[in-house]
């Protein structure tokens, strides 16, 4: 019958590539050595919390997230503190 082939035919709109081929491990097995795992869950995947957007001018959004990353910190924990301490000044 000769080789099998795996078709790399679109499917949906969408391109597949067989396990184990492009980077993707078979079976979702990790298989790089010293390979470290993926991110950890973040804020967005956890239900106590929800998105929120709001309006800042450019020049103060990117000095506050300028000094936000030199101390290591989120502009949501700095939000977060801040709205904290203002509810536990509320009556």
């Amino acid at each position: 019958m000769g080789k099998s082939t795996q078709s790399l035919v679109p499917t949906s709109g969408r391109s597949r590539k067989p396990a184990g081929v492009g980077g993707q491990p078979v079976n979702g097995a990790n298989t790089q050595v010293g390979a470290r795992p993926g991110r950890k869950p973040g804020k967005h995947s956890d239900v106590n919390y929800t998105q929120t957007s709001l309006y800042l001018p450019v020049e103060l959004r990117n000095k506050v997230r300028s000094k936000l990353y030199e101390q290591g910190k989120e502009f949501s924990g700095l939000v977060e503190g801040m709205l904290q301490k203002w509810l536990s000044k509320q009556v």
